[in-house]
């Protein structure tokens, strides 16, 4: 009894320090207020979208959403100045978020860092690449460039070699027809995009994703034809992409379609070392059927270097 009332009174006093804590932050609501009203009065802004929360239910966060569709640069480019001297530093401690829409299905994110030169630049990117690409969908985020609904890889890749100079950038193509996704680091030229389709074309599994770092496969996604031949299907994979220490492959497969059951699926780090920081690596037993656990330790123990 006396141990429950302790830890009761302990969690309460937690609770009341968060409390109090959110209830002492600095209210930032009038700067979300004139980001509103500033913002969506200024040259090239059709609208702007404005999130704000400094409570202890929802958290504190600034989310800003603009459609600027048809500004021009010079114009974005103010905007993006605007925003940071109202923000000024009052924001710091909060979780931030800026998403510019620049075109027709043309959406470009940020986070709490906003350079007017960078946001432009590319702006200007995206432009190029909607232009040439009229059917997909592009966004450019914090982690590079995404492309959906494209038309084949080949074709798309020779559009994001021209429309950004082969500057350095990581680009993600779904395309519409249902190939294989690709993510690439450019530069990333013809003859190295041609060596690597040239390869998937060998392997005997259905190959759903391709992951291209320095011109080798870091990442490979297949899906195998049955559990009684997989390990013969994979380590065929294997010998074939020949993944070495400086460049090893992080390997991955399935069979079957998703279900909420156990998953004949699994992983693993060709001439590396699984991290094991996923749920299914800490307890396999809840995710992979027997057999696909029995499949994924053979494989880490033959091709992993852990030591």
């Amino acid at each position: 009894m006396i141990r429950r009332t302790l830890a009761t009174g302990i969690a309460v006093a937690i609770v009341s320090a968060l409390l109090a804590g959110c209830a002492n932050a600095p209210d930032h609501r009038p700067q979300a207020d004139r980001l509103r009203s500033e913002i969506g009065a200024m040259p090239g802004v059709e609208s702007i979208s404005v999130d704000y929360s400094n409570d202890f239910t929802r958290g504190t966060y600034l989310d800003l959403d603009l459609s600027m569709r048809t500004a021009s640069e010079a114009q974005i480019a103010d905007v993006v100045a605007r925003i940071n001297t109202i923000k000024q530093h009052d924001f710091d401690s909060y979780r931030q978020s800026a998403d510019f829409v620049v075109g027709n299905r043309l959406e470009l994110k940020a986070g709490a860092e906003l350079d007017p030169n960078r946001i432009t630049a590319r702006t200007r990117g995206l432009r190029r690449l909607g232009a040439s690409l009229p059917g997909a969908a592009i966004t450019w985020n914090t982690y590079g460039i995404e492309i959906e609904k494209s038309p084949p890889t080949t074709d798309s890749l020779a559009v994001v070699r021209t429309a950004l100079d082969n500057d350095p950038a990581r680009v993600t193509i779904r395309p519409a027809d249902q190939e294989p996704v690709w993510t690439v680091d450019l530069p990333f030229g013809p003859q190295q995009e041609h060596d690597i389709n040239t390869l998937l074309g060998t392997l005997a599994l259905p190959v759903a994703y391709v992951r291209v770092d320095s011109g080798h496969i870091a990442n490979l996604s297949v899906g195998v034809h049955s559990p009684d031949t997989a390990y013969q299907d994979l380590t065929a994979v294997i010998a074939r992409t020949g993944p070495t220490p400086e460049h090893p492959m992080d390997l991955r497969w399935n069979w079957g379609s998703f279900s909420p059951d156990k998953q004949f699926t699994g992983s693993v780090k060709i001439a590396g070392c699984s991290d094991g920081a996923s749920a299914a690596d800490a307890h396999p037993e809840h995710y992979l059927t027997p057999d696909a656990i029995v499949l994924q330790r053979r494989l880490r123990t033959e091709f992993e270097t852990c030591q």
